[in-house]
């Protein structure tokens, strides 16, 4: 019996632990982060690039959100560039080569993709926009998702 229980107990007491740091709010410090970095990255809203797409601009979509999370809130566009955010340093550069295109990056949210738009901009790339709200934001203009690939 006592074999049983102590499995039980600590998947009870590991499982409270990840839950008190998964909905962990952010301390004043990473507020004051979120907010530079989204003060600092250029925004486009989800209108503006819908405009922009459907007038056929060139626009490299840039889904930075982590592989399992795209298939809950689909893309934004069928020819998306994906690279999770943990690996945009090590992928970007041979994913995108046009350091002068116009690259909109998305996430969730729009927080992740802030912080991306702006590392982008320290690595070269000259016009770097973040989706205003992300992927959520787009759904909740009206806008169609689609299927990632």
């Amino acid at each position: 019996m006592k074999k049983l229980l102590l499995p039980v107990i600590l998947a009870t007491v590991t499982s409270a632990a990840f839950a008190n740091v998964a909905h962990a709010a952010p301390t004043a410090e990473a507020k004051a982060l979120i907010k530079a970095e989204m003060q600092k990255a250029p925004q486009i809203s989800p209108a503006e690039l819908d405009k922009e797409l459907k007038a056929g601009k060139e626009v490299v979509i840039l889904d930075i959100r982590q592989k399992s999370e795209r298939p809950i809130m689909g893309s934004i566009s069928e020819g998306d560039i994906h690279v999770p955010r943990g690996y945009l340093e090590i992928q970007t550069y041979s994913k995108i080569k046009d350091r002068d295109a116009e690259i909109v990056v998305f996430c969730g949210k729009g927080i992740r993709s802030a912080f991306a738009a702006n590392t982008l901009t320290e690595m070269g790339y000259t016009n770097v926009k973040n989706l205003q709200g992300g992927v959520k934001a787009w759904k909740e203009a009206g806008l169609s998702t689609v299927a990632p690939k």
